[in-house]
């Protein structure tokens, strides 16, 4: 998204969040099966164990596959170098379940137990992932938070100095779009910082 096509959108129809520098992920539990799906649709729960043994909930999760670095003070996200430890792997040695455990970001929710809730408006589906988020663990889930702005200066503010060096801009959601496949510019946009 530029800047100038910017000028043409009306800030009030659209939410913000985070853009993480991670891996888009779908996170499905059904029955006893529990699933991670990449964006390309390939299965990569195998190297997620300690993820998998966390998701127990009914239902399917959008959102960004990170690592957290255990620290003086506690888990601390990793950088894309430290997922890339745990990619493409077929066993995971203990050291690396260990020093990167693997987080979601929860970006949406397409699906609360049998209900697909993709064809809801954005903003009601992000009531509804808020409450769903309530029950899920909190070491391994956490709620992309949302970022309040009344214009696009003062969005462009917040995306000039984000809170964690692993944020990479922002994502654009009009408050009324429903979930769709693949990357449908319109609906969402995503605003990545200026290049250093």
């Amino acid at each position: 998204l530029e800047e100038r096509e910017m000028a043409a959108l009306d800030p009030q129809q659209f939410a913000a969040e985070w853009k993480w520098d991670g891996i888009r992920v779908q996170a499905v539990c059904e029955g006893a099966a529990r699933r991670l799906y990449s964006r390309t649709g390939d299965d990569i729960s195998g190297a997620f164990p300690d993820l998998l043994e966390h998701m127990d909930f009914a239902g399917c999760l959008d959102g960004e596959l990170l690592v957290g670095r255990r620290g003086a003070d506690g888990l601390v996200m990793g950088t894309f170098g430290d997922l890339q430890q745990r990619l493409n792997r077929k066993t995971v040695p203990a050291k690396s379940l260990r020093e990167f455990p693997a987080v979601i970001q929860i970006y949406d929710i397409l699906a609360d137990g049998a209900n697909d809730l993709r064809s809801l408006p954005f903003a009601e589906r992000r009531t509804r992932l808020e409450a769903f988020a309530e029950n899920l663990e909190p070491s391994r889930f956490a709620l992309s938070p949302r970022l309040h702005f009344e214009s696009w200066e003062q969005l462009a503010g917040l995306r000039a100095s984000p809170p964690h060096s692993i944020i990479e801009g922002v994502m654009l959601k009009r408050k009324d779009s429903a979930y769709l496949p693949g990357r449908p510019k319109g609906p969402w946009f995503k605003w990545k910082q200026d290049p250093k």
